[in-house]
């Protein structure tokens, strides 16, 4: 074979091998989409009188920027229910075609709620149902009409500019007949007053308040909670102020929307009005130049994950006129360093996170497309193949940008919707907008909270006693939530370890003689990559001792065993649409090509290629980029659940890694008959469908075959993070399920390099481990048939809240 196709052949697998998983789909894969949000005119509180039989058209309208197409679903329905919890109903809902009325029946006060009928977008205000009259106390600013803690908060401090002063609120005061308006009279706690001329209510203390107003006939009552030190945040610049521009941060009281331009105004030309008073925009907006100014707005930080390739590259990099140094800062949204409470309200880091371009797809769609005044790129890398900057053949990704930064010890996160974006009708736009939020500190809580649409939803790495209590994650890329450890032992390429020789003899070797150029070790991985073990298993049996010594010799994991750099307890939690499985327990790959370039062979035929202009194809090299992660302990409780059935096809681990290999894949032209499929070369998730089938873990619907993978558990690298399952959760998951990956290619017939499809894959997928690793992928199932066709609700987080 000349070896310009030797060169093709071996980078391909490589390509696939960095990240182990696959490239990324030129396809448009359009999915069945939720509405954003549910649109209406109603205040918090609204009146409906008895009028004998009478009832009241209900009107919302639930948000479908683009006209996407709907999953099923999303038909809005509406209930009524009695705020003080008594049984006999002071409303009713009434269906009529498509329509929804409200029947007043008695006197009372009704929390209407109108949702989607898969219940995880829902809007809700209460109707207060009166015969000959009625007072109507509350907030000028509507309050989200979507929190889950049913008490309100306030802070104690508002702000103006940078300065704080006590807070005050707007509130309106209307009476029905209007002439009761003379007799109105005003209690409170001494924490709080109400001026009847101004109709303001200033806060003077801290702790629970109570403002009440009352006429001859009614009263009403205006409770709620006043954060001490908390300040109220009413402006995107009063958001930055007691986040990313104050040094050690402010307790955050979030008192409107913060949205998308989209979602946030009503558009003509130049001219932006907003659409609700209780909504402001994410971000400073030029209309005219459709320009932002986020670059002097956002926190950065160095990474705080594994940056060895980074650093290596840089210093070649320096050394080189032809080559550009890379970053290893990571861009946060927003850095909270206090208590956070969200009362409700969306934070949508659309316009920061989404690519402002679009391209055409090959089905003739518009795919969103990155402009260079974006600052959400994808993630750093951990490992790039080729040139990072102008021709990363592919990347393994280390830390991405994170829309929300927790950063410190003893922070709750309260009652906050945040999404990184509207995606849109595919996952694939999810890839450069970053983590929805990153956890990094002791003692963090995160509660009563729904985060959505990012590349990952929640990552937590290194962080000691964190707790996820009653929150809903939903529609990930690629995880939902991720923990690890940013620490990890390095590989001691002098430590002797016990190895083998070709004839399974046990000898004694450093790694750096063993894997050295033409060493034991290297000759047998050369070897390993080539050879068709079927038809001699003594061969087989040796080789397999070889690889497992190799990489437990990489590994040494007996000195991080037991050693947990992170902690985290999952409590009442709902988990829904994530692209691989709701959860990962990650480890870092740990192959020998990652140490030093092992095996030798493959490294030669990097280091031969070459493009044109006489750059080289692959221009450096790192080595001992990667080491072995200390492990987590991850607690599962209470009433959490997974929703996330697929099918094999369904399962995309496409989102893992960057790739340009479009650059070299025209040099095949000449290769044509060769049909080999990324699930060919990496074929995880059809071992992960056989397992579950064998165990009895999938679940047939309408002619399909589906699985529900709630935890996956890095491979490669020794993953020796525990998962500790316990409640209602434990019974409905699986035990820990192991897959193999080495002992499954070591039964591969073929292997050479005839350019028959078979053992090109087989080359290919053996290529696979010497990068990542020998060790096995784990994972979790859902028992069978578990919640299927069932939702995450936003209603069960509410009454998680309220300890119902």
């Amino acid at each position: 074979m000349k070896k310009k196709n030797l060169i093709i052949l071996l980078l391909l697998p490589f390509i696939i091998a960095t990240l182990c998983i696959v490239t990324v789909n030129v396809t448009y894969d359009a999915i069945d989409v939720d509405i954003s949000f549910i649109e209406w005119e109603y205040k918090d509180y609204e009146p409906f009188q008895i009028k004998g039989e009478s009832t009241y058209k209900l009107k919302a309208k639930g948000v479908n920027r683009n006209n996407y197409k709907l999953a099923d679903g999303n038909e809005l329905v509406w209930t009524a229910v009695n705020k003080d919890g008594s049984p006999e109903p002071y409303a009713e809902i009434v269906k009529s075609g498509n329509d929804f009325y409200l029947k007043p029946l008695k006197e009372g006060e009704v929390v209407v709620t109108c949702a989607t009928q898969k219940g995880n977008v829902s809007r809700r205000m209460t109707a207060i149902i009166y015969k000959d009259s009625v007072i109507l106390f509350q907030p000028t600013i509507s309050t989200s009409q979507a929190n889950i803690d049913q008490t309100v908060y306030y802070g104690q401090y508002d702000l103006n500019g940078t300065s704080k002063q006590g807070a005050v609120i707007d509130m309106s005061l209307v009476t029905l007949p209007a002439g009761l308006a003379s007799t109105v009279s005003v209690t409170s706690t001494e924490n709080a007053s109400f001026d009847l001329d101004s109709k303001k209510i200033h806060i003077t203390g801290t702790g629970s308040a109570t403002v009440t107003v009352s006429t001859t006939e009614k009263s009403a009552s205006f409770s709620f909670e006043i954060v001490e030190k908390g300040v109220n945040v009413y402006t995107y610049d009063d958001l930055l102020n007691c986040t990313n521009r104050s040094q050690s941060g402010e307790i955050v009281v979030l008192r409107k929307h913060f949205e998308s331009v989209e979602n946030a105004y009503i558009k003509s030309g130049t001219s932006l009005t907003l659409r609700e008073n209780n909504i402001e925009c994410f971000g400073h907006y030029d209309a005219r130049t459709d320009k932002y100014s986020f670059d002097t707005e956002i926190y950065q930080f160095e990474t705080t994950f594994n940056k060895n390739f980074i650093d290596q590259w840089n210093e070649f990099a320096r050394s080189s006129t032809k080559y550009s140094e890379i970053s290893s800062k990571v861009k946060a949204g927003l850095r909270i360093q206090k208590d956070f409470y969200g009362n409700g309200y969306t934070l949508n880091l659309h316009n920061l996170t989404f690519p402002y371009d679009k391209q055409e797809g090959t089905s003739g769609q518009s795919i969103p497309a990155l402009r260079s005044d974006n600052l959400f790129r994808g993630p750093l890398s951990f490992y790039t193949l080729g040139d990072p900057k102008d021709l990363p053949l592919v990347s393994a990704y280390g830390q991405d940008n994170a829309g929300v930064y927790v950063d410190g010890d003893n922070i709750t996160v309260n009652d906050v919707n945040i999404k990184n974006c509207d995606f849109g009708d595919r996952y694939e736009n999810l890839d450069t907008v970053g983590t929805v939020m990153e956890i990094h500190g002791t003692g963090i809580t995160v509660k009563n909270s729904r985060l959505s649409n990012g590349k990952t939803v929640l990552r937590a790495y290194s962080s000691h006693d964190f707790l996820l209590k009653n929150c809903m994650l939903r529609t990930a890329r690629n995880f939902l939530f991720s923990t690890g450890a940013n620490e990890y032992l390095p590989i001691d390429g002098e430590l002797v370890n016990e190895v083998y020789d070709a004839n399974g003899k046990k000898i004694r070797s450093s790694i750096n003689d063993y894997l050295g150029k033409d060493g034991i070790g290297d000759t047998l991985l050369n070897e390993f990559i080539m050879t068709d073990y079927t038809t001699d298993d003594t061969k087989r049996a040796n080789i397999e001792k070889v690889i497992r010594s190799i990489q437990s010799a990489l590994n040494n994991g007996s000195r991080v065993k037991g050693i947990f750099k992170g902690s985290t307890t999952v409590e009442d939690c709902l988990f829904e649409g994530a692209g691989i499985a709701a959860i990962s327990v990650d480890s870092m790959f740990n192959g020998p090509y990652l140490y030093n370039s092992s095996p030798s062979f493959v490294y030669d035929v990097f280091a031969s290629g070459s493009m044109t202009g006489g750059l080289s194809l692959v221009p450096y090299t790192a080595t001992n980029v990667s080491g072995t992660s200390y492990p987590v302990k991850l607690t599962i409780k209470g009433n959490t659940h997974f929703y996330g059935y697929k099918t094999a096809n369904e399962i995309d681990l496409s989102g893992l890694i960057q790739e340009n290999i479009s650059t070299i894949a025209n040099l095949l032209t000449n290769q044509s008959g060769i049909s080999i499929t990324i699930d060919d070369i990496f074929p995880l998730k059809g071992m992960v469908m056989q397992k579950a089938y064998n165990l009895n873990y999938t679940y047939k619907s309408g002619g399909n075959t589906y699985v529900n993978l709630p935890i996956a558990y890095y491979g490669g690298g020794i993953n020796l993070s525990e998962v500790i399952l316990e409640d209602d959760c434990a019974g409905h998951l699986s035990d820990q399920v192991e897959m193999d990956l080495l002992n499954s290619y070591l039964g591969l017939k073929g292997g050479g390099f005839a350019l028959e499809a078979a053992p090109l894959r087989n080359l290919m997928m053996k290529t696979v481990t010497t990068v990542i690793g020998y060790e096995p992928f784990k994972f979790h199932f859902v028992e069978k048939g578990y919640l299927y066709g069932e939702h995450a609700q936003i209603s069960q987080l509410v009454a998680n809240a309220k300890g119902e």
